[in-house]
């Protein structure tokens, strides 16, 4: 009886809480001890047996030992287990569920024990140690490349030795130990090293765009470099076959997110959250129109979305996902057409190449360049920390942290502090121009108040008005064409930034039948200057240039 109260309590006390080996050792000691007292019992063979298996704990109690004494676990506000690990002279983060833990957690078992891992093993521990995490280990947030704490915006290098890149308003430095916990995904990769002095222009060459386009690349570049501050534009970049827009997406994406997988075709719209979680950048490839569901998607994501899941392997249990991206897009037709994409976009028209090149040569002569021009990015990022608050903008855009943390740089690359918006403006009012002309509807609205002020009436009444003057007969019987009221609604209500450029603005209100009645208006100075505007390239670069 003595010895079986002795073993019960030697495999809970010595197997299940493995973290000190040398409490199991001195368990199994005694139970070495006491089995020489029984010698003579008829069942010393299966105490010698029962002694053995307490002197080898089991692999996950190992693993879970292992862990314990290497790693800090610790958990997010979504109860998601981290383990930073103390490796060599810096420190690593990773979720206990990634592979990147797992390659250590065998490496370790190997160095130490010699056993190769044991899937069931790694399964049960990771169980245990999800708990520690959670009940025991304290909450910190996670970020992905970028992070911003107090006035400092820090940057992942994603090098080995884990060194980031810490950005304050008197310039940034290169660290080795960040005081934020960045997580990586196994498609990362590192920055180049930046270089003090860096040259922006440098950068200008790499690019077949018009003059007054290039700082609103440099500005998109700038706002994905930091977190917090607002809404992130998408980069749109449109141009016909063979003007470069696939290599000029690389390069800007290496700039600021490097990443081993190519750039991304259009995926389903529910696998946006997985593209989110583990990219910075989200850089698609090609894109031959964007289906509204998919417009509102990207919405989402460049503003700030949050989407909740099922927790894996459960029924009842949901997390919150919080994603907030930069977006680069590219395309040969009008990919972006809807008022509300158009709002948080910046597109750039990519000129013809004017020689032709390798695509090696073209990427090393740019590879070559990247510490420069990264150095000056930071520089610029520096600058706008210090100067973005005191940036006043008259009427400001939808995008206004964006204005003014482009606007704030301006003075480190010797621009006209007017000279962003300028372009920024023009870009804008020209992409809502491209939408209304890809809108029959709303396109026939604009043509509707060539030669008048003001409508009042009803949708439907607004609706035939636009059908019988400006509609034809193939596309009036089309499914896609609009035929209610709250149809017309809608239509409006997604082109109004667009007609606002024309000078177009309505009003609604109910009548007493509580039927909704519109009241339209045209500003006459505004919509001539819109119409003219299809401003041409040069037009807008003389602007640009006399600021």
């Amino acid at each position: 009886m003595i010895l079986m109260n002795t073993l019960i309590f030697a495999k809970i006390v010595g197997i299940n809480k493995m973290k000190d080996e040398k409490i199991a050792s001195q368990v199994g000691k005694d139970l070495a001890g006491e089995s020489q007292d029984n010698a003579s019992r008829p069942d010393n063979n299966d105490t010698k047996e029962s002694i053995s298996r307490v002197k080898e704990p089991k692999q996950d109690e190992i693993l879970i030992s292992i862990a314990s004494k290497r790693c800090q676990l610790f958990h997010d506000d979504q109860d998601e287990a981290y383990a930073k690990i103390k490796i060599k002279n810096h420190i690593e983060v990773w979720n206990i569920t990634s592979l990147g833990f797992k390659d250590w957690i065998a490496r370790e078992l190997w160095k130490q024990y010699k056993q190769g891992l044991n899937k069931s093993s790694f399964d049960s521990a990771l169980t245990t140690l999800r708990g520690m995490a959670i009940y025991d280990g304290h909450i910190e947030q996670i970020y992905l490349r970028v992070a911003q704490l107090g006035d400092f915006i820090f940057i992942d290098l994603c090098n080995k030795k884990w060194q980031a890149i810490q950005v304050s308003s008197s310039g940034w430095v290169i660290v080795d130990e960040s005081p934020v916990s960045f997580i990586r995904s196994r498609n990362m990769q590192p920055l180049r090293i930046p270089e003090n002095n860096g040259n922006i222009h440098l950068l200008k060459k790499h690019l077949n765009i018009h003059d007054q386009d290039f700082p609103l690349i440099v500005g998109w570049l700038l706002m994905s470099m930091q977190a917090g501050r607002g809404a992130y534009p998408i980069m749109v970049l449109q141009g016909t076959a063979g003007c470069g827009k696939t290599t000029i997406s690389r390069m800007l994406r290496e700039l600021v997110d490097p990443n081993k997988a190519d750039l991304l075709s259009k995926p389903k719209t529910q696998d946006m959250r997985v593209i989110g979680v583990n990219n910075h950048v989200l850089a698609f490839d090609n894109l031959s129109g964007i289906h509204p569901n998919y417009s509102d998607a990207l919405c989402k994501i460049a503003t700030g979305d949050n989407q909740t899941i099922r927790v894996l392997y459960t029924t009842n249990d949901e997390m919150t996902i919080s994603i907030k991206k930069p977006i680069l897009l590219n395309g040969i037709d009008e990919i972006v057409v809807r008022g509300d994409l158009i709002s948080r976009s910046v597109k750039i028209e990519l000129q013809k190449l004017k020689q032709s090149r390798t695509e090696s040569s073209v990427w090393s002569d740019f590879i070559d360049d990247t510490p420069s021009i990264l150095g000056a990015l930071l520089d610029g990022l520096s600058v706008s920390l210090s100067r973005s608050d005191y940036i006043k903008i008259d009427k400001l855009l939808r995008m206004g942290d964006f204005c003014k943390w482009a606007s704030a740089a301006s003075s480190v690359y010797g621009w006209n502090k007017d000279q962003f918006m300028i372009a920024y403006r023009a870009n804008i009012s020209s992409s809502y121009v491209d939408s209304i002309e890809a809108s029959t509807f709303a396109s026939g609205v604009v043509q509707m108040f060539k030669n008048r002020l003001e409508f009042t009436g009803t949708p439907l009444e607004l609706l035939k008005q636009v059908e019988d003057s400006f509609v034809s007969e193939k596309v009036k019987h089309s499914y896609k064409w609009v035929t209610t009221a709250k149809g017309v609604m809608s239509k409006l209500n997604r082109y109004q930034d667009a007609l606002e450029v024309f000078g177009i603005r309505f009003n609604k209100t109910r009548d007493r039948t509580n039927r909704t009645i519109l009241s339209i208006t045209r500003d006459v100075s505004t919509y001539d200057k819109a119409i003219v505007s299809s401003q041409t390239n040069e037009e807008w670069s003389e602007e640009y240039n006399s600021a």
